[in-house]
């Protein structure tokens, strides 16, 4: 009776259809509009953060690339997620692909926990660590608090969201994202600003605001993935079977945990480096916080192609199509990277008009600005790494973005940031550092998915 609901949930979701054009663009747009609920909700933290002033602003900056460096292990599961469970279902192996699920979901249960508690056991050496400004310590405790909290949550949205994804699945999510915006938004207004009646909590209204709206969310999609049929909490994981699964998870979530680990590293040591700037570091701080948020606009796209290209080159390897794969690869990076561009050329006009919105400091506006004139130049190759990172986790080959992020970040944008920022040209080398490393990083990329077996590491080949 499962299986027959789970095949009946595949072909509702075009999971049989060969990847065309046309799945492509069904597949995308509504990850797409996802990724546009949760920019909105991150641009209206950011808004409210500022109306409080430029120390809360940076503060949330701080502490959101804190949060993100505890993200890290639940997007290194969701890479082993979806070659699994796509490559699974690919070959129409609906009991494996259960499976994977619900080892996933326990994983990341656990994980999530651990974190948390380690997270507020440790919440002083987390601020002191990050070499929070004396201005912002009270502000940064607040968001660092909220945020431990809030990973059971965030880990839930972020896990079923995948898992869906990986059945052809994006709608829900979609569905969700909505609600989940609708409630943060007002809850930032409300108990931030003291709008619509509420009382007015500052910090820790934006804070608790994002914290309740996450855990909304996770119980929403794992409620819809337990009702698929995809997710049953009380499946047998045969221990012999788990030897092999694990292994294979493992083989594509520690590669990916090592690309994340490294992004965000990086980005946090940049935020440390530009917080030791001997001039206009807490503006800098501000005008990163503020420019991330607004980059985030520019590659959406990038990531909804990421997520798609790991979804539909996991099923074309699980047939054993491994030219069609390549196919995808080709069409999606070519396809974004030349409608990306195209549109930051028309974002660059623009630039001094977001600074402005979204700070009324004029220092602060001056590092948007420089911020986002680097990083729009840098669309092609952000963009062209981007999709091909979610190409090469699709097929398990998770190996290859994060050499491709070690040789970039850690001996380009690091040393580059370092050299530049504090010695020579303050926040514009430290920006100008993310231009070099993403020209660096697209070309390792490229050259591993023209000239590579990469669809060796799939699940068929291994015969995981």
């Amino acid at each position: 009776m499962r299986q027959l609901r789970i095949r009946q949930f595949a072909a509702r979701t075009g999971l049989s259809d060969k990847a065309s054009l046309r799945s492509i663009y069904s597949m995308t747009w509504p990850q797409l509009c996802t990724l546009i609920t949760y920019c909105i909700l991150g641009f209206t933290d950011v808004w409210v953060a500022g109306v409080l002033g430029t120390d809360v602003q940076a503060s949330i900056g701080l502490i959101t690339q804190c949060h993100v460096m505890l993200m890290i292990v639940c997007w290194s599961m969701d890479s082993g997620a979806i070659a699994s469970v796509s490559q699974s279902l690919g070959a129409n192996r609906i009991v494996r692909a259960r499976r994977y699920v619900a080892a996933t979901i326990w994983m990341m249960l656990c994980a999530a926990l651990i974190q948390t508690f380690l997270g507020i056991a440790f919440q002083d050496a987390i601020i002191a660590g990050l070499g929070t400004p004396p201005s912002m310590h009270e502000a940064a405790s607040v968001f660092l608090c909220a945020a431990m909290w809030a990973l059971p949550g965030h880990y839930g949205m972020t896990v079923a969201t995948a898992l869906l994804r990986s059945s052809k699945s994006v709608m829900p999510a979609l569905y969700v994202g909505i609600l989940v915006c609708v409630l943060n938004v007002i809850g930032d207004f409300g108990f931030g600003l003291g709008l619509f009646g509420f009382p007015a909590f500052g910090p820790g209204g934006i804070a608790w605001s994002t914290t309740a709206s996450a855990f909304i969310g996770a119980i929403c999609l794992l409620s819809y993935l337990k009702h698929t049929g995809l997710w049953e909490p009380t499946i047998s994981l045969p221990r012999r079977w788990l030897s092999v699964a694990l292994r294979y998870l493992f083989s594509v979530s520690i590669p990916a945990c090592g690309t994340s680990l490294l992004w965000n590293t990086g980005y946090l040591l940049i935020f440390m480096i530009t917080a030791a700037l001997p001039e206009h570091s807490v503006s800098a701080l501000a005008g990163m916080t503020a420019g991330l948020r607004i980059e985030s606009i520019l590659f959406m796209p990038a990531n909804a192609g990421n997520m798609t290209a790991a979804v539909l080159v996991g099923h074309a390897l699980g047939r054993r199509d491994y030219q069609g794969a390549m196919r995808i690869a080709l069409s999606i990076v070519l396809t974004l990277c030349t409608a990306m561009t195209a549109f930051g050329v028309i974002f660059w006009f623009f630039r001094d008009f977001f600074a402005e919105l979204m700070s009324s400091d004029i220092e602060t506006q001056r590092a948007i600005v420089s911020y986002l004139t680097y990083n729009i130049l840098a669309i092609p190759f952000t963009v062209g790494t981007v999709t091909l990172a979610g190409v090469f986790n699709g097929a398990g080959a998770s190996v290859y973005p994060m050499r491709a992020f070690f040789l970039s970040i850690w001996c380009v944008r690091l040393p580059v940031a370092a050299v530049l920022g504090l010695y020579f040209w303050g926040y514009e080398g430290v920006f100008f550092s993310m231009l070099i490393s993403q020209m660096v990083q697209f070309s390792f990329v490229l050259w591993a998915l023209l000239k590579c077996n990469w669809s060796r590491y799939s699940m068929r080949a291994k015969r995981a």
